[in-house]
């Protein structure tokens, strides 16, 4: 994926086919690496783990959508419309798929008390390349529907 997926941003956007301003924040969680133990074996011929360890941002809690405020609901879309933009379906969009946080990752556990919600896109497992915008189109459509956004778009 692009680095700007990753990336803290501070600010708002316009993510068509929305209307209103959103906040722009990392779209997917932090991938801070793999953990693998130097020796494997710990002094034995067979390995002791069965692979190597994801290391990521831990993103909070599935969203429940009939929960969310309307700013809620289009951000979290966005979300998915910025996945879209940079070229790339997502093929398992749902509520299961979005987590969010209270405050930034990036914020001292004080400050998350005061903050907004933070949301993450994950589950990237059927995602590809896109080659078409009618499957672009299909999967904004629910994403639209789920977050009951279509009477907003």
């Amino acid at each position: 994926f692009p680095d700007h997926f990753f990336e803290h941003w501070n600010g708002y956007n316009v993510m068509p086919p929305l209307h209103d301003p959103v906040p722009v924040g990392a779209l997917c969680p932090q991938f801070y690496g793999y953990y693998t133990p130097d020796d494997p074996t710990d002094g034995t011929n067979h390995p002791n783990y069965l692979s190597p360890i994801l290391l990521l941002e831990c993103c909070g809690e599935e969203i429940n959508p009939d929960e969310l405020c309307i700013d809620d609901k289009q951000e979290c879309a966005s979300l998915l419309f910025r996945f879209h933009h940079a070229g790339w379906l997502h093929e398992s969009f749902a509520a299961r798929n979005i987590l969010w946080q209270q405050g930034k990752p990036t914020e001292w556990p004080i400050q998350r008390a005061f903050s907004t919600k933070s949301f993450r896109l994950i589950d990237f497992g059927r995602s590809r390349k896109m080659d078409s915008s009618l499957t672009r189109a299909s999967e904004e459509d629910t994403a639209l529907r789920l977050l009951h956004l279509l009477h907003h778009a």
